[in-house]
């Protein structure tokens, strides 16, 4: 149920909903479907923020030994390494804000499901981040998700959470350290187990 249809229940007038909704945005209060959403983003943010402070720490102390130690080459081993360990530092932060847009991106289409949408939306090929932050075609991307996966998405008709009917694995013997080695060894033990 939307905020809208909410209030609409409460008795209150569209002209009273619209009112609520535009003051909504001009105080910067926004709604989602996704709980504690905040704290996710928070999260998120202050990952991203610890790996920007690392990398420039990284840079910053790169540059002050190239100055210091122009021909030592115990030191020049220590530069190599810590360009490295930078390199390794910017690949991270760029993997961490990728993860975090693809999230976002999906949180805001009204998946059940980020983990699993992310693992498709990878799959479909390589995502990268245009200069805002954002994935190119990210739009694209999840509505071809939407089509393949509607029952994963909020829509007019799939509206909210579903509840999830888990499949448990059989009642018995699951003792799976005898392995068979070949096929006839195969055949036979299932023979046995069908005899049970």
């Amino acid at each position: 149920m939307t905020l809208e249809e909410l209030l609409k229940a409460q008795g209150l007038s569209d002209e009273q909903i619209k009112a609520i909704t535009a003051s909504m945005k001009e105080n910067k209060i926004y709604t989602a479907s996704e709980e504690n959403l905040d704290i996710r983003y928070g999260k998120l943010k202050t990952d991203y923020d610890t790996l920007n402070t690392q990398h420039g720490e990284s840079t910053k102390l790169i540059e002050q030994l190239k100055k210091d130690a122009k021909n030592d080459e115990a030191l020049q081993g220590k530069i190599t390494a810590y360009e490295t360990q930078v390199a390794n530092l910017q690949k991270e932060l760029d993997e961490t804000r990728l993860e975090s847009a693809i999230k976002v991106a999906l949180m805001n289409a009204k998946t059940d499901d980020v983990g699993y949408m992310a693992f498709k939306l990878k799959e479909g090929g390589a995502l990268e981040l245009d200069e805002d932050g954002n994935i190119k075609g990210i739009d694209e991307k999840i509505s071809n998700l939407k089509t393949q996966f509607p029952t994963h998405f909020d829509s007019e008709n799939n509206p909210g959470p579903r509840e999830i009917d888990p499949k448990p694995l059989p009642e018995g013997d699951h003792n799976n350290d005898v392995q068979p080695k070949n096929l006839a060894d195969a055949l036979r033990m299932q023979y046995e187990e069908n005899e049970k």
